[in-house]
């Protein structure tokens, strides 16, 4: 049989009969099944409505309904299980085609990868449920359903319904300096460029200069990240960018510049090994950073250095909330032997917790660093801004840093707007400052969470913190974001 428009399908042949259609729930999601269809879906059925009745009648249907639900139920766990509905002992049914609906620009071999089943094998349901919540984990779609249907003895054809998310964000920025510069640019993002799941960013930013003893200047730059290569366990990213004057600075935090005729332009290349285990990704990477500055005579010119790092991703993607953790590590070599004329070695981890409960969710993230050697001033660690709210931006900084942020985001009204609390706290400084309190920043405040749901990272938040760093002096900051912070 030939698949509709915009219906994919998997399968060694057609079904020659026509499948019903499936009914409001399902022996899967606890409500009352229809034994004709599975359904796998992030929202459950609406069940099914009462019948007015005498009382008497009313209690004896109730009766029957529900002996009937019991032993569907019953039935209904051995599907779960990829196991038929005669028994334990009979073979399970084995999957003959895969349908993917609602990928309009999505290619389906980015959906087929996500799947832990195929066709030909055994149904497990367990597996089903893990390949939909992969779907989900892309970030790429609004909604992601499944179903489960009968096609013949010990035969089941599995449906993918997704809602595709929009991709391409074409974003001005306005931004306002604590020194009175003003910025204005343009950051556009295509998170799945060509329907690959690839993403394309190209910025470019323009500072008027209207700080005190400030000049104009430009930053611009381009990233491409291919999250795996073909069918291999590999996966690369590149970037290259150019900035001038003030915006030396903030293009890239290896420049050691503040402002004045400084022009920096940097190369970036990540090659990673990936391991998929369920919903899990392991990965490994090396990374390589040319840097080239045009500064005073006083500061390096340029700034080269390799990674090595180590990370895991655990967690499961909600829309609104998420479950599970993430952590990583690496270390990054600066040395003459990459061309590099500072050495310096700079070693960073962290670790990031969200914890769920309905649409409750709490986000906890340690994250630490040390920088040795004698270039470690110019390479280590600036704290305040994002990542330590309430702190004006990298007023912090030094050869090593810890930081700790705790986040808790409500439950949203109206379906599209939640609220959120939030502290940070971190040090930035040498050895001895680290652990010395009078070093000690910190900053809290509370903000709002506006769900864009069919926007990728369609998270809209407006946070207010008031903080106080180690000059004992406080102030009230605002933050504006297209996702979530933590």
């Amino acid at each position: 049989m030939r698949a509709p428009p915009g219906v994919g399908r998997l399968g060694s042949r057609a079904v020659a009969q026509r499948r019903p259609r499936c009914g409001s729930g399902s022996a899967l999601d606890g409500s009352w099944p229809t034994m004709r269809c599975a359904r796998f879906a992030t929202r459950g059925g609406a069940g099914f409505a009462a019948r007015r009745s005498p009382k008497f009648d009313c209690l004896r249907g109730a009766a029957r309904w529900l002996l009937v639900a019991l032993l569907l139920r019953v039935a209904g766990g051995a599907v779960a299980h990829g196991q038929p509905l005669g028994g334990a002992d009979a073979a399970p049914a084995r999957i003959i085609a895969i349908e993917f609906v609602g990928n309009h620009r999505t290619k389906q071999p980015v959906l087929v990868r996500e799947m832990l089943v195929t066709v030909g094998q055994p149904f497990d349901a367990h597996q089903f449920e893990d390949s939909l919540q992969r779907l989900r984990n892309l970030g790429l779609f609004f909604r992601v359903s499944g179903e489960v249907q009968p096609a013949g003895p010990g035969q089941v054809v599995l449906t993918v319904r997704v809602v595709e998310k929009w991709a391409v964000l074409p974003l001005p920025q306005v931004d306002l300096t604590e020194e009175g510069d003003v910025k204005l640019g343009l950051d556009y993002t295509d998170y799945n460029f060509r329907g690959q799941d690839q993403r394309l960013n190209l910025k470019f930013k323009h500072a008027l200069g209207t700080d005190t003893g400030g000049k104009a200047g430009e930053s611009a730059s381009i990233a491409y990240d291919v999250p795996q290569v073909g069918e291999s366990p590999y996966d690369v990213s590149t970037g290259v960018g150019l900035a001038t004057h003030n915006e030396a600075a903030a293009r890239t935090a290896l420049t050691g510049t503040r402002g004045g005729n400084a022009t920096s332009v940097d190369f970036d290349l990540d090659v990673g090994r990936f391991e998929r285990v369920k919903t899990w990704r392991r990965r490994s990477a090396l990374g390589l950073t040319v840097n080239h500055i045009t500064a005073s005579e006083d500061q390096p010119r340029w700034l080269n250095s390799l990674r090595l790092s180590r990370s895991v991703d655990a967690v499961d993607d909600f829309v609104y909330t998420f479950r599970g953790f993430r952590a990583g590590g690496g270390v990054q070599l600066f040395s003459d032997w990459f061309g590099s004329e500072v050495s310096a070695a700079k070693i960073t981890g962290e670790y990031t917790r969200f914890w769920k409960r309905d649409e409750h969710n709490v986000v906890g993230k340690v994250s630490g660093g040390y920088t040795f050697g004698v270039g470690a001033r110019d390479v280590g660690f600036e704290l305040g801004g994002g990542n330590l709210r309430g702190i004006d931006k990298a007023s912090l900084r030094g050869a090593g840093m810890w930081l700790a942020n705790l986040e808790y985001r409500s439950p949203r009204a109206w379906r599209w707007l939640g609220g959120a609390c939030f502290t940070d706290l971190g040090v930035a400084g040498e050895e001895a400052d680290l652990v010395d309190p009078s070093h000690l920043a910190a900053g809290g405040g509370v903000g709002v969470r506006a769900t864009i749901g069919r926007l990728v990272k369609g998270v809209a938040r407006l946070d207010v913190a008031y903080g106080t760093g180690p000059d004992g002096v406080g102030s009230l900051k605002v933050y504006f974001g297209l996702k979530q912070p933590l």
